[in-house]
């Protein structure tokens, strides 16, 4: 009588352990290290170096989205020889890249999403990866910086005001803002066409709990413009929550990570982490270090 349980239980354990091999955790981060590269703004010294890989240990994500990194060179003086580099070739030291931790057990389509470069600007990364017979798709992005909160229509564009320098600034990076909708919204559009679990990370320099408080429209926010009917609702772990990143001196997040509901499937719960530095803040060591303090979240792949 005992054999007929013992071969059920056993049946049972192998179908779980199966299951269990088919869902992996999977860390996937996002890291702006400020001009990480060879231009005279990075002044950083072996010692920063260090702290930086410290930081990078501490994190130890599987696959982290880089911004502002010039090429995988310069990528290992943080991140070290375990992860693989798949970088956009924009001539460029503010780089878009991808790196993907070697030990995970990924297999990684990588190629250069240029459509986002409307005017002279940083190009995307698209990393397909898939592991056990499920795949996950990431959108790596570094918007253009300038237009954190204002209206991104043609028509509130065009009655921004110009008369200083930093007006002008502000106007022309509002505008290659709105440029850069266009070509997000045609790569969500062909992940959905396509059913595919997906993620957009990065820096969006938008502050995407603004679009929503001022209740933009589809034309006017950023937030809203991705947001649409088309994706069946995205979500990101940063609406709702203050940045803690250099004890809130940056208070609303402008790094997102972004799911849509197929990839939301595979979130676990509460995982999402903003990887604070311990250091006070200067303007000097923030920039030794990075005025971003890199985000994750954990799923299940």
């Amino acid at each position: 009588m005992q054999k007929p349980l013992l071969t059920t239980a056993t049946l049972l354990f192998g179908l779980f352990s199966t299951y269990a091999s088919y869902s992996q955790e999977l860390k996937v981060a996002s890291w702006n290290i400020a001009w990480l590269g060879s231009h005279e703004y990075n002044q950083r010294k072996a010692s920063d170096y260090q702290q930086l890989a410290n930081y990078a240990k501490e994190l130890n994500a599987d696959v982290i989205a880089l911004q502002e990194v010039e090429s995988a060179e310069w990528a290992r003086k943080v991140l070290g020889d375990n992860y693989n580099y798949y970088f956009s070739t924009r001539e460029w030291v503010q780089r878009v890249g991808v790196a993907v931790k070697k030990s995970a057990g990924l297999t990684v389509t990588a190629q250069e999403y240029k459509a986002l470069d409307v005017d002279n600007v940083r190009h995307g990364m698209d990393i397909s990866l898939s592991r056990n017979g499920k795949e996950l798709t990431l959108l790596a992005v570094h918007l253009k910086s300038g237009c954190f909160n204002e209206p991104l229509d043609d028509k509130s564009i065009k009655l921004m005001a110009n008369a200083s320098t930093k007006e002008i600034r502000r106007k022309e990076a509002c505008s290659i803002l709105s440029k850069q909708i266009k070509p997000l919204e045609n790569w969500l559009d062909q992940q959905a066409k396509e059913d595919k679990a997906y993620l957009v990370l990065g820096d969006f320099n938008r502050r995407f709990v603004n679009d929503i408080s001022l209740k933009y429209s589809e034309e006017q926010g950023l937030w809203q413009a991705l947001d649409d009917d088309e994706q069946q609702t995205l979500w990101t772990p940063t609406l709702g929550v203050n940045s803690d990143c250099w004890s809130g001196y940056y208070k609303d997040y402008i790094d997102h990570i972004v799911f849509n509901p197929k990839a939301k499937n595979m979130y676990q719960a509460n995982s999402f982490n903003q990887l604070v530095f311990k250091e006070k803040y200067t303007k000097e060591i923030s920039r030794l270090l990075s005025d971003h303090c890199p985000i994750s979240v954990k799923l299940m792949l």
